[in-house]
């Protein structure tokens, strides 16, 4: 069973044909719904498969070859655009024999995620409208009303007076802003591309000294490899087995390399507990929780349990995020407009006051 399930975790990510299979989450959920009712895999998925793709024919076939070829689950759901990090919790699935559970708990989180990328396309269209309405009055501004106003104060004092220069300036914010997004954007994309060549403890060392990205970073690994490792001892699974299994995996780098000093610290004598305690890269008292379980016999169950916890966290700060970003922009927005309406009443006063 080790074997197997080494050589899953393995597998290449490649897709022979391209086009996109539409509503991912409800074709996995409905296919563990009929493996509940008896349907062998193939099966359930010939008969969904036309309500999710446009030429049937040709993936018929596809699937067809890779199901006389002897492929698995994995080996045939890689097809399906899914992202690689759920395939590795079905390749575990699939060898305990709980595949449809498997398949239901990746649908919801594929589900999650693409809800969450249309809510936030949502939420930022509107502001991003108004931003881009308001960058345009503002150029309006710059280009036509400001230079009358400068030329009238100026005829008028023969000087030019600080709230022609400070109206500049306040007309300016927009453009600041978006060159400041545009920056910010652009220097988190350089530092991602420059850590991601880096060495596995390399980027580890720079993820640590970083508050928010070392926290983000915490709690998405001990998610995963609470419910990757609790899966494996749940199925029977020794402790070096399933440690094993986690480093030999190719999908993710970072679980492996990890993995590894877990490993090593267990074969020198150390508990996994004692092992998480000592590298520090886990979620603070997680080692309280794995010590627990070592206690009780029941590592794997309140690992499993513990990543159920842990998913509904991350859930639940994406959702408070979420709810965030509008008014967050709405002050950025309402902050312009003051802005354009000082441009407009300083000269304007300072005019007054000349005339």
């Amino acid at each position: 069973m080790l074997q197997q399930i080494s050589e899953r975790m393995n597998f290449p990510i490649q897709r022979n044909y391209k086009e996109k299979v539409r509503d991912v989450p409800s074709l996995l959920n409905r296919t563990s719904i009929l493996l509940k009712e008896g349907y062998t895999f193939s099966d359930a998925l010939f008969m969904l498969l036309p309500y999710h793709v446009k030429e049937l024919e040709k993936w018929n076939a596809l699937l067809q070859q890779q199901f006389n070829n002897g492929s698995s689950a994995v080996d045939i759901l890689q097809q399906l655009s899914i992202p690689k990090h759920f395939l590795l919790l079905i390749a575990i699935a699939e060898e305990k024999g709980d595949l449809a559970e498997s398949l239901h708990h990746v649908s919801k989180q594929i589900k999650f995620q693409e809800d969450t990328q249309r809510k936030i396309v949502k939420l930022l269209m509107y502001p991003a409208f108004l931003m881009i309405l308001l960058t345009m009055v503002f150029i309006l501004f710059r280009s036509y009303f400001l230079p009358n106003i400068e030329q009238l104060v100026i005829s008028n004092h023969s000087e030019k007076v600080n709230s022609i220069n400070f109206a500049v300036v306040l007309l300016h914010i927009p453009d600041f802003l978006i060159l400041l997004f545009i920056i910010s954007l652009f220097l988190i994309f350089i530092s991602i591309h420059s850590i991601r060549k880096k060495e596995i403890a390399h980027q580890l060392n720079i993820i640590m000294k970083i508050p928010i990205v070392k926290y983000v970073y915490q709690v998405n690994l001990t998610r995963q490899f609470s419910h990757l490792l609790g899966s494996l001892l749940v199925s029977g699974i020794s402790l070096q087995q399933a440690l094993s299994i986690l480093e030999q995996q190719q999908i993710s780098r970072h679980l492996s390399y990890i993995t590894a000093l877990l490993k090593q610290r267990v074969k020198f004598g150390d508990s996994l507990s004692e092992a998480v305690k000592i590298l520090q890269l886990f979620m603070p008292k997680f080692d309280e929780l794995i010590q627990h379980g070592e206690k009780n016999g029941y590592l794997g169950r309140e690992m499993l349990i513990f990543s159920e916890l842990l998913n509904e966290r991350i859930q639940s700060t994406i959702k408070f995020c979420l709810a965030s970003i509008q008014p967050l922009f709405f002050i950025l927005i309402a902050i312009c407009i003051v802005a354009a309406y000082l441009s407009i009443l300083l000269p304007m006063y300072d005019l007054v006051e000349i005339m």
